[in-house]
């Protein structure tokens, strides 16, 4: 397993992809260079959805699986703060 992969993976050996690393390796080098990029989600859909006009073949089933598991994991690590009211009324008394 590649050491730099892991640590984007926070180390999820279960989240390892083997067979996008092995078979669409200039992919996962993409989707890891991009990982804490805006870019990411927009990628993924890129190669996961079919815009062309050309229909494409599509990945094998391990690949899309392990796709769709590196979006699962990237969605844990990069959940969106909910917003705020701009003030903390819990301590507030009202007599």
């Amino acid at each position: 397993m590649n050491e730099n992969i892991m640590k984007v993976l926070s180390n999820r050996a279960d989240f390892y992809p083997h067979k996008l690393e092995q078979q669409f390796p200039h992919i996962l080098d993409k989707i890891i260079q991009i990982w804490d990029s805006q870019e990411f989600d927009s990628h993924l859909n890129k190669l996961m959805l079919d815009h062309r006009e050309q229909r494409r073949q599509g990945f094998p089933p391990e690949v899309a699986s392990e796709l769709l598991r590196l979006s699962i994991l990237h969605g844990e690590q990069h959940v969106k703060a909910e917003p705020k009211p701009w003030i903390d009324t819990s301590d507030v008394k009202i007599d």
